[in-house]
């Protein structure tokens, strides 16, 4: 059996390494916020574009003309 002070070494290692990884996890998830942030605006501006494309009116072809 370990003895007290290796238990209590023991559960400090892993306190930190959780304290860690919170840490980790916290700077993740702000950094996928950001992400799906930058990602909502992007939709906007391509879903802006794409209404002023349609709306643009279309350049008049040219008629082909028949070989005689």
């Amino acid at each position: 059996m370990a003895s007290s002070k290796q238990l209590e070494n023991s559960i400090k290692r892993k306190t930190e390494s959780i304290a860690k990884l919170q840490k980790e996890i916290k700077t993740q998830t702000a950094a996928v916020a950001k992400l799906k942030s930058e990602l909502v605006v992007e939709k906007k501006k391509e879903a802006e574009a794409k209404a002023a494309k349609a709306k643009a009116k279309p350049k008049a072809k040219p008629k082909a003309k028949g070989k005689k």
